[in-house]
């Protein structure tokens, strides 16, 4: 930030010592604009190459998340958080949580979804009350979920992480960054669920939503399971059922199967996201 703000002080008092000096203000007007344009090149050049290349991979990641190229995706988001770019933080959690292109973390997407709710990012209040809600015990139902390519990928995508993962350890490369360091010290460890927090983030993600919103209608259909079972809230038969009603509204993906867990008392052992 101090280098940015040197420069540009430096680039504008040239500027204002070619209109300054070089006549009057409005003499030699096309020779005073291609000296200020070249001042501003030489000046903000590797920011200009920054900035376009942070927004290149941006649009190159959302393709290959149409097409189907996951892997790639996530390798693409994961280069634009290095670069602290904050817009790839939402991809990265929901890609980490059901393993898209990726091996399944759920601490990793819980941090992914906590730094992207601090940047503004209010859909990941939704998928943050979805991993408190679970925990990781949806991991074997996502892994199931997979089409036999992206299983095959997933499983190489495991063997490589495994094998790199080894020999950082064994040869302790110095050269790795402080910064990269901090965004792949997310480990892998057991999440119990924790249903006080998931009704919490609930609320407060059906209170800034819009019911535009792609995952409104599931938030309400899952309050209105933890309102009918008593998880995380007391029990309220009846607004659960106004939840519900409304879910179904919305065309919620996961209000059927959770009202029928609800009625007959069940756990929830799959979720669509």
């Amino acid at each position: 930030m101090f280098l940015f703000i040197l420069k540009s002080l430096i680039s504008f008092g040239l500027i204002y010592a070619v209109f300054g000096f070089y006549g009057n203000v409005s003499d030699n007007l096309v020779v005073k604009g291609i000296l200020c344009v070249c001042i501003l090149l030489v000046t903000y050049w590797v920011d200009f190459f920054r900035f376009a290349r942070v927004f290149i991979n941006y649009f190159r990641a959302l393709r290959c998340m149409k097409t189907g190229r996951y892997s790639k995706a996530f390798s693409l988001f994961e280069r634009l958080l290095s670069a602290e770019f904050a817009p790839s933080l939402p991809y990265l959690a929901r890609m980490r949580f059901i393993g898209l292109g990726t091996n399944i973390n759920v601490n990793a997407a819980k941090y992914y979804s906590e730094r992207a709710i601090r940047n503004d990012y209010q859909e990941c209040i939704y998928l943050l009350a979805v991993i408190n809600f679970f925990g990781d015990t949806l991991s074997d139902y996502f892994k199931k979920t997979y089409s036999a390519k992206n299983y095959w990928e997933y499983e190489n995508k495991k063997i490589i992480r495994k094998e790199a993962s080894r020999k950082n350890k064994e040869f302790n490369d110095s050269r790795v960054s402080v910064t990269k360091r901090r965004r792949t010290s997310v480990h892998d460890t057991s999440i119990a669920p924790d249903y006080n927090e998931c009704v919490f983030h609930l609320h407060s993600y059906l209170e800034k939503a819009s019911e535009t919103d792609r995952d409104y209608g599931d938030a309400c259909a899952l309050m209105a399971y933890c309102l009918y079972t008593g998880k995380g809230v007391p029990k309220n038969i009846e607004k659960s059922n106004d939840l519900f009603k409304h879910a179904e509204m919305l065309k919620s993906k996961n209000v059927h199967y959770l009202k029928d867990c609800a009625l007959g008392n069940l756990e929830v052992s799959n979720y669509s996201i």
